[in-house]
């Protein structure tokens, strides 16, 4: 091998080792776990099969949703790795506009799809061949490789001709039409965030909760959706349950992931798997299935939605739905198989190539598929677009989505170090149409993701380039507007996130403090205050135009154990923000699952309300250590910071099955769930007000 490609490799596994690093992605986590653990029929109850944490440990909320968006970054990094170059594409200074090179093409025929995927596995097979030091078995595989693509075409025109194909899709059925939308109950004050999926919804009358159960008829073990009845609180019961799959059908193993709540229609997410006859993992799909809850004790199912690829991560903005997947194109993958596909009601429908595009940076054999569906007209074509080559940050707005895909350059500096670059690309939604806007290249490896600002559709991105970092603003034409360029030179960035008009940039290593960019004019954003919070500061909440809420962890010096800190910042003037009131939790030793998954926290700026859950640990010298589940509210006011209560999910005794992980806010009510049940709390003296066993 090649000096400079060994210095390529080299960066490329360190940049994948941070990367998993900061994802901790853990072995059983990496594909073959999962598929081996799919095939395994379990022993015994665990996390996976409710809500909740079990056996004394904090697990992520989001199962086979990370797992799927985690396996899509180690093989698209595991795919760079095994690239022999890589197309460098030059990036604009902040002085001269628009790229003169366009990263991504779009296709204009079946046939630019056949080069393309020739191009990747007989360029993945050279380098393989490479590496092995063999170049008889470079040919060989070249040869072989080849002979498989070249007969793609003929299959293309049995599959695919133009002259036969219908394009045109019609879905009806006799539930074609959305019920009438309703009104969420006004007793609700919590803000109920209905573009990102959960494991746990309300629309302020009921909660549904993802989880595990028998079948009544069959008593197999399925996937299912509780509906309860939150509302009176004193009346709560369940009231319906939806069983969505079988999960003990050998041949195909299904697992809902999360769900959506909104205007009657609840979307259930799952991940489809289907099994060879020699037990490998085939098929993956993702299923979206619609149900109308006009009437929450009778759903009815409207609609499946079947597409293909592992499922990436789902948006809901307005009424339309985007749900991403990453479909992976094998090497004996022939004809049809290439091209992506979904179905609605066991119509399927393949992509045209208008409707795909893919980067001309060393694309790798994987789409990442996105299809938008009009939850309000399900008669409605279903809007859909592909990349081949994949992508790994995908930012979503009610108009607008926004890719990423990350390269290094196969130039090198005097020293040997090659230039990280990231791709960005962007599409416009109208209805049910999906158009691509344009890409742009900026320079530096991606950090904290991108993000859009909703009242003039701006994008946003930083970068980390040689110990700095960059930021960058685009146009809804992605034009360069303007940006930051080597900002914080030395500083170790461990968070980003923009809110509003604002960004914060989290950096320090002990003591840590958040750098504050100003972005109230966008052609001359600036480098505006500091905000020190003395720990790493996890999360940002927007309480107002003018108020921060952040929430920090460090260990207390006092006690050893671990602490939170709420800090209410005044940010109303960037350039000097001033923290307004502040109270820890620290009471005794303890685990948040917030660590784990954001989603647990209940924020609401309206009703000034923040919590979360924690399991608090009892040691005994003479006995088992315990734990107990709680969830801590706090409320805001405009004198600071106060805490509401602490609400004991399970009496104060020591619980042996699953903590609570998620709540909700309903007037003056606090719901607690976990996998074993659903508890209402008095708000005001945190007194019980009943619960139901799920």
């Amino acid at each position: 091998m090649k000096d400079s490609e060994k210095q390529t490799l080299e960066l490329l596994k360190n940049e994948l080792q941070k990367s998993t690093q900061s994802a901790k992605i853990p072995l059983k986590l990496q594909k073959e776990s999962i598929v081996a653990m799919l095939n395994e029929e379990k022993k015994e109850k665990d996390f996976s099969d409710k809500t909740g944490t079990q056996n004394k440990s904090i697990s992520v909320i989001r199962r086979m949703t990370v797992a799927a968006a985690m396996l899509v970054l180690v093989v698209g990094c595991t795919l760079f790795m095994r690239a022999n170059s890589v197309r460098v594409i030059k990036a604009d200074t902040f002085n001269e506009g628009n790229s003169s090179v366009s990263p991504v093409k779009s296709v204009n025929s079946y046939e630019e799809i056949e080069n393309a995927v020739r191009s990747i596995f007989n360029k993945e097979t050279a380098s393989q061949a490479a590496n092995q030091g063999s170049e008889n078995e470079n040919t060989t595989r070249s040869q072989t490789q080849s002979g498989v693509i070249d007969r793609l075409r003929e299959e293309y025109n049995k599959y695919l001709g133009d002259s036969s194909r219908n394009t045109t899709e019609v879905y009806v059925n006799a539930q074609n039409t959305v019920p009438e939308a309703y009104v969420a109950s006004s007793n609700a004050v919590a803000a109920i965030d209905n573009r990102h999926a959960d494991i746990v919804k309300t629309d302020g009358d009921y909660i549904y909760i993802v989880t595990t159960g028998r079948n009544a008829e069959t008593g197999k073990t399925v996937e299912q959706v509780k509906i309860i009845k939150a509302v009176p609180a004193d009346e709560m019961k369940t009231v319906s349950t939806v069983d969505l799959s079988d999960r003990e059908n050998g041949a195909q193993v299904s697992e809902c992931l999360e769900i959506h709540v909104k205007d009657n229609i609840l979307v259930a997410l799952m991940s489809r798997y289907s099994y060879a006859a020699n037990g490998s993992a085939a098929g993956d799909s993702t299923v979206a299935l619609f149900y109308d809850i006009s009437d929450p004790n009778s759903p009815v199912k409207l609609r499946e939605h079947v597409q293909e690829g592992s499922y990436v991560s789902s948006s809901l903005h307005g009424s339309g739905l985007c749900i991403s997947t990453a479909k992976t194109i094998n090497s004996d993958s022939s004809g049809s198989e290439l091209i992506p596909a979904f179905s609605v009601n066991g119509s399927e429908v393949r992509l045209s190539t208008d409707e795909i595009i893919y980067t001309v940076n060393d694309p790798t054999a994987t789409y990442l598929f996105i299809t938008v569906t009009d939850i309000s007209d399900f008669g409605a074509k279903v809007g859909r677009f592909a990349i081949l080559g994949g992508g790994t940050d995908i930012s979503y707005s009610a108009d607008s989505i926004a890719v990423t895909r990350g390269f290094v350059s196969v130039d090198a500096d005097e020293s040997g170090a090659r230039e990280s670059k990231t791709e960005i690309y962007r599409f416009s939604i109208n209805n049910s149409t999906v158009s691509f806007v344009g890409s742009y290249t900026v320079q530096g490896a991606l950090c904290g993701g991108i993000s859009f600002d909703g009242s003039n559709g701006y994008l946003r991105a930083a970068t980390s380039v040689k110990g700095a970092t960059n930021i960058y603003v685009l146009n809804e034409k992605m034009e360069f507007v303007s940006g930051l360029k080597g900002i914080f030179p030395g500083e170790t960035v461990k968070n980003i996130k923009f809110i509003g008009s604002k960004g914060y940039i989290v950096s320090g290593k002990s003591s840590e403090k958040t750098m504050i960019i100003d972005f109230s004019d966008y052609s001359k954003p600036k480098v505006a205050g500091t905000i020190e919070t003395n720990g790493f500061t996890g999360e940002f909440y927007e309480v107002s135009d003018s108020m921060l809420l952040t929430v920090s962890g460090y260990k207390n010096n006092d006690s050893g154990n671990n602490s939170v800190r709420l800090t209410l910042f005044d940010v109303s003037n960037p350039d000097s923000p001033k923290a307004v009131s502040s109270c820890e939790y620290n009471d005794g030793e303890y685990l948040l699952p917030l660590e784990g998954d954001g989603r647990c926290v209940i924020f609401s700026a309206d009703g000034k309300l923040f919590g979360f859950p924690v399991v608090k640990i009892h040691r005994n010298e003479d006995g088992p250590e315990l734990q107990t589940s709680a969830y801590v509210l706090y409320k805001i006011t405009e004198n600071g910071i106060e805490k509401a209560g602490e609400y004991n999910h399970f009496d104060n005794e020591p619980y042996v099955g699953d903590a609570a992980v998620r709540g909700a806010c309903i007037g003056g009510t606090l719901y607690t769930v976990s996998g074993e049940k659903v508890v209402a709390f008095s708000i005001g003296d945190s007194s019980v007000i009943s619960s139901v066993e799920l």
